[in-house]
């Protein structure tokens, strides 16, 4: 096909608590309130689920990190299948019109980048590209080929089942259905995940455990291309919605997926007669490796401050804190430090599977540097738990909430690399 062009849019856009414990020391400082402006737009609205984006720490640690020594690897570990991604983007491209190109190509760093993704509904937050809903099937079929070749067999029925979680949260009435989850559920999911999922109009639904929202529904995913999809160049594959945000930035054979949020509400549910549970491998594997460190350590991890949401989520890219808090991974026993790598993996394994190893490899490599922590809780059924990994490259956040449209637990999880947030300098 003929050279595809890009253009810049201009869219407007000491403590002792106990495991699972929500007490606070005294020179604990409380969390910084969530965005009021985005939560007063979404009331206003009358958007169900709308949890909120805004960060929460103590003041102290929104200083810059140190800057990164010039030393320091600045590209991808390689392994990275940019072939095949693409290749499916451009059979996706060649289903669209003229108009429709323009729309969903930007220039690399075009700023949206960075506005364009959030866990609001749109249009809360406009989202960039091309709505799936207003694709034709085999539109849908070939955008959603982009995603299936950029992750992981396990990544991409995540990121179905997340679209899956949206279908049923816009299926809850107003009536007091709150969507609580089954007594008796199997303990796998389904062993055949649909290849696509509808694109219905959602019903609508008031804000709290009252049913889903008018902007929720697998309709309302967006894709969008930031840079010109190539072999050698670097570009950027946008893709998400309300509760998935995907970044994932390609440079010849190297591949990053910082930041990408990945987040459920509730947390198992059934839908069309099959089970899900997404976001099952994160959460068991980051309770599991907190969980894991004994009484002594978990006082030494508990990190100051207190969280409602992510510290590093949409809206916020940064600064990183400049000192990293918990415990230092390398300190741990080989048993622990397994739990830790198993977390990591949870989110690493999202992306095909030969760079996600040599991406895994160079995190666990940077354990004498790497830091895990928590606040509010360490268990599962706890709504104020947050954890937190934290190192020279990888940071991932688990933060769990109250139920917004249902009355299960609702969480919310960050992925990022600090060398390659959007892509690599």
């Amino acid at each position: 096909m003929s050279a595809l062009i890009t253009h810049t849019h201009t869219h407007a856009p000491t403590p002792t608590a106990a495991p699972g414990s929500t007490s606070r020391a005294g020179g604990h400082r409380q969390a910084l309130v969530r965005r009021a402006v985005a939560l007063a737009t979404c009331l206003g609205l009358g958007v169900a689920g709308c949890a909120t984006t805004g960060s929460a720490s103590s003041s102290a640690q929104l200083t810059a990190r140190k800057a990164i020594p010039a030393s320091a690897t600045r590209t991808g570990a390689g392994g990275a299948n940019t072939a095949q991604v693409v290749a499916a983007a451009n059979a996706f491209l060649a289903t669209l019109s003229d108009e429709q190109k323009d729309a969903v190509l930007y220039d690399f760093d075009d700023a949206v980048k960075k506005t364009g993704w959030s866990n609001f509904p749109t249009p809360v937050v406009e989202r960039n590209g091309l709505k799936l809903g207003d694709l034709t099937d085999e539109q849908e079929a070939a955008a959603l080929k982009v995603m299936e070749a950029a992750l992981s067999k396990k990544g991409y029925e995540e990121l179905v089942e997340i679209r899956k979680a949206d279908d049923y949260l816009a299926s809850l009435s107003d009536t007091g259905d709150t969507g609580a989850t089954p007594t008796a559920v199997p303990s796998a999911t389904p062993t055949a995940l649909p290849s696509g999922t509808p694109t219905g109009t959602p019903p609508s639904g008031g804000p709290g455990g009252g049913g889903g929202g008018a902007n929720f529904g697998s309709e309302w995913y967006y894709i969008s291309f930031f840079g010109t999809p190539s072999g050698t160049g670097e570009f950027t594959v946008q893709y998400g919605g309300h509760h998935a945000a995907y970044n994932i930035t390609y440079a010849g054979s190297s591949v990053t997926m910082s930041p990408t949020l990945t987040a459920v509400e509730p947390m198992e549910f059934n839908w069309e007669d099959l089970y899900y549970a997404p976001l099952e491998d994160k959460r068991t594997s980051t309770i599991g490796a907190i969980q894991s460190l004994t009484a002594d350590e978990l006082t030494a991890a508990e990190i100051d401050g207190s969280f409602d949401d992510l510290y590093l989520g949409p809206g916020n890219d940064g600064p990183f804190p400049e000192q990293p808090e918990g415990v230092l991974v390398s300190s741990l026993t080989k048993k622990q430090q397994a739990k830790v790598t198993a977390m990591l993996k949870a989110w690493v394994d999202d992306l095909d599977e030969k760079a996600a190893a040599r991406i895994l490899a160079k995190y666990v490599s940077e354990y004498d540097e790497t830091y895990i922590g928590w606040s509010g809780g360490t268990t599962l059924d706890n709504d104020q738990t947050y954890v937190r990994l934290d190192g020279p490259s990888a940071w991932i956040e688990f933060s769990n909430q109250p139920g917004a449209s249902t009355d299960g637990i609702h969480q919310h999880t960050i992925f990022r690399d600090e060398t390659s947030d959007y892509g690599w300098e």
